[in-house]
């Protein structure tokens, strides 16, 4: 991909190096996402229509809920607990991003992460995906 964003709804998400975007080229306004990192240490998901996770009444294991709070958007993370010998779990998340009169415009979406231990596995600082989500824009037609 030579693009410097990809459109997806309401959103435009960078293109980041060191990574590979899988998208509906068919679409100018692709109707699927999916990013990975090479070398398998995470794969993010986004789908038009996805809803927004909602915790399982009856469930079989706990889910571990954070947030991440940024001057212009807050993360929701839904972790389901690991399981012992897995070495991949799929966190749900949406991000909440005002635009310039406060309506919160909600990107839902999963990634499948990997462990390295009792860790989320990742080079240094920060998890990429957590990157993909704080460079997520609104479209311009969104923002209006």
């Amino acid at each position: 991909m030579t693009e410097k964003k990809i459109c997806f709804g309401n959103f435009e998400f960078p293109v980041l190096g060191g990574l590979e975007y899988l998208v509906n080229e068919a679409l100018p306004d692709t109707d699927f996402l999916f990013v990975n990192e090479v070398g398998d240490g995470f794969s993010m998901y986004f789908e038009k229509g996805f809803p927004i996770f909602t915790l399982p009444t009856e469930r079989e294991r706990e889910y571990g809920l954070f947030e991440l709070r940024r001057q212009d958007r807050t993360i929701h993370f839904f972790c389901p607990q690991r399981r012992e010998n897995m070495d991949t779990a799929v966190w749900y998340f949406y991000v909440e991003i005002p635009d310039a009169s406060g309506e919160i415009h909600s990107l839902p979406g999963q990634v499948r992460v990997e462990f390295d231990g009792d860790c989320i596995r990742r080079t240094k600082g920060k998890p990429k995906f957590i990157e993909v989500l704080e460079g997520v824009r609104l479209a311009a037609a969104a923002s209006l």
